[in-house]
């Protein structure tokens, strides 16, 4: 594996957990740090990592957090747990709440088409609802080409979507699933349609501001953003370098924040209480969405859901150009893990994996999740 620009980080490589249903976390986080911190460093130095951070809640109170490494190797600048990094996809969960916060206003309607909110939008051979939209079942195609290392600027998320309006679906909506950064485009342009704000505006008056994420930001590289990290690619002759700069404006709603892994904790959190969204509104998203067969696509409204060995897994991963995340729950064992890593040939997923086997001191298995 070389890189992972323009594919989910989490189809590329989960390590299925293998731990009996009985453990219930009656372990003592502190004991385990040494064996997490010897883990992160053993795999920084095989993997030529530049920078890592972690963060760990239990009960939803932040009980650990820490930074490895360099956010940026030319000036020797730490990566602490106050960097800021592109967190990817994990982009795509801040859009889905924005949606389903307008739905249960009742401004919004997940089950209508997508024309009820954009009626100029391009009809295809089949029609779309955002239900689909959120789930990855609306058969819109994600990356081809150079996309995913556009340098191109787009002025507003409307111009974006001619990058994919026109272009037909890949299979029929509800046929199965098939992930697609552009779905959640469409779905950001649908959130400013129907609240009237643009769509990070949106996100700071009802997601960033409301919940205190002073470290959560739209990933424009011409702004100043304190404590952002620099990014970073592998050759093929192992050597790292700076990874190519890229214009995130062609896919905010799908991939274009930056945050810290404290933010991270602290969003996570918010879902837990009201503050974001009613309890029935959150179970609905972490419910996995099915294919119009029947068929479990373990995805539900903006966050991948799987059960593996009776451990419940609610999480979202992303790959950035120069970058890799994850944000994982496990509800059962009150747990969530943020990990943020400054380059693009290593996945975060592996490191929050490796966490959960020491925390839940168990062993692990090689798999794919879906």
């Amino acid at each position: 594996m070389k890189h992972l620009r323009g594919i989910p980080v989490f189809l590329f490589l989960i390590f299925a957990l293998v731990v009996p249903a009985a453990a219930q976390m009656a372990v003592r986080i502190d004991e385990r740090v040494p064996d997490i911190e010897r883990k992160i460093q053993a795999e920084m130095e095989a993997n030529s990592i530049p920078g890592v951070a972690i963060a760990i809640s239990r009960d939803n109170k932040l009980v650990y957090s820490r930074g490895f490494g360099f956010a940026d190797l030319e000036n020797r600048i730490p990566f602490t747990a106050q960097t800021v990094s592109r967190i990817g996809s994990i982009s795509k969960t801040f859009t889905a709440l924005a949606v389903m916060q307008l739905a249960e206003s009742g401004r919004l309607d997940i089950d209508a088409e997508v024309q009820t909110y954009l009626p100029t939008f391009p009809r295809k051979s089949s029609p779309i609802t955002v239900r689909q939209l959120l789930a990855h079942l609306s058969g819109i195609r994600h990356y081809r080409g150079d996309e995913f290392s556009s340098v191109r600027h787009y002025d507003d998320v409307e111009s974006a979507l001619s990058i994919f309006k026109d272009d037909p679906l890949i299979n029929e909506p509800g046929e199965k699933y098939s992930y697609t950064t552009y779905g959640y485009n469409l779905l950001s342009r649908i959130v400013e349609k129907v609240s009237g704000e643009k769509f990070g505006d949106y996100l700071q008056n009802h997601i960033i501001g409301p919940v205190e994420l002073k470290h959560t930001f739209l990933d424009e590289q011409p702004k100043l953003i304190p404590l952002r990290a620099r990014y970073y690619t592998l050759t093929r002759e192992k050597a790292l370098r700076n990874a190519p700069q890229v214009d995130q404006s062609n896919k905010w709603g799908g991939g274009g924040l930056l945050s810290t892994v404290e933010d991270l904790i602290k969003y996570s959190s918010a879902y837990d209480t009201s503050r974001l969204a009613r309890p029935e509104t959150i179970r609905a998203m972490f419910t996995s969405q099915t294919t119009r067969h029947g068929q479990p696509v373990n995805y539900g409204l903006g966050w991948r859901v799987y059960t593996e060995n009776g451990i419940l897994r609610v999480e979202h991963s992303g790959g950035s150009m120069g970058a890799t995340s994850l944000l994982t729950r496990l509800p059962e064992q009150s747990l969530t893990i943020a990990v943020l890593v400054n380059c693009d040939h290593y996945p975060a997923p592996k490191i929050g994996t490796e966490i959960i086997r020491i925390l839940l001191n168990s062993p692990l298995a090689e798999g794919q999740g879906k």
